[in-house]
């Protein structure tokens, strides 16, 4: 619904030059191969997630066919960093380690995730929003072009914080992946898509800005 009203809106905007919009790496679900291209056909979704990112694409393209206007979805792949969202994992698992409490660990901690410093994604959403090469309507994923090991992950955080962290393993939830990677060779090719940061440097940061922030 949120992507509908800001379509209408948009249609109604007599000088509108170009909306960018955030999809996700949600919406390529189990039936894609890593890399994750945009060649994939991403209708198999398997979680409600996923379905609406893939939903908004799909209005998205019914609006740039009937109203002519130039849009771009951005498919996200595990955007983290100061501010994050509070119920991913990263973000758990550091209140969880401070606090001295145990953290649930799926799969056995083989699970990979293409893990996104948010100054990465910044870039790229303003690169693509000034982009001359978005016509009609385009998708693109913004990665890191690289999937993490889980445990590797919580490895880097436990450096940072000093404090080793007390795992619990769990059956991996129905609506998880066990891999998300970008392929990001047209981001890079139309607007100089070029992520930087790894997790090794990312992760001490964001321990860094959680301390301060919630002064532990």
């Amino acid at each position: 619904m949120g992507q509908l009203s800001m379509l209408e809106l948009c249609r109604n905007l007599p000088n509108l030059r170009h909306m960018v919009y955030a999809s996700s790496s949600s919406i390529y679900g189990t039936s894609a191969k890593p890399p994750f291209s945009l060649d994939e056909r991403a209708d198999t979704p398997i979680a409600p997630y996923g379905a609406t990112k893939r939903s908004a694409e799909i209005l998205s393209a019914s609006y740039n066919h009937l109203y002519n206007l130039k849009l771009t979805g951005l498919r996200f792949f595990t955007v983290y960093g100061p501010w994050g969202r509070p119920d991913m994992a990263y973000f758990l698992f550091t209140k969880a380690i401070l606090a001295g409490e145990p953290i649930a660990v799926y799969n056995n901690g083989n699970m990979q995730r293409d893990f996104t410093w948010i100054d990465d994604i910044v870039s790229g959403i303003l690169a693509a929003l000034y982009s001359l090469k978005s016509q009609g309507h385009r998708y693109y994923n913004l990665g890191n072009n690289k999937p993490e090991q889980l445990m590797d992950l919580i490895s880097v955080l436990e450096n940072s914080i000093g404090k080793k962290a007390i795992i619990n393993y769990a059956p991996t939830p129905p609506g998880d992946v066990f891999i998300t990677y970008s392929d990001i060779t047209k981001s890079r090719e139309d607007f100089g898509y070029s992520p930087k940061v790894s997790i090794q440097e990312g992760l001490p940061k964001f321990v860094q800005w959680y301390r301060e922030y919630y002064g532990v």
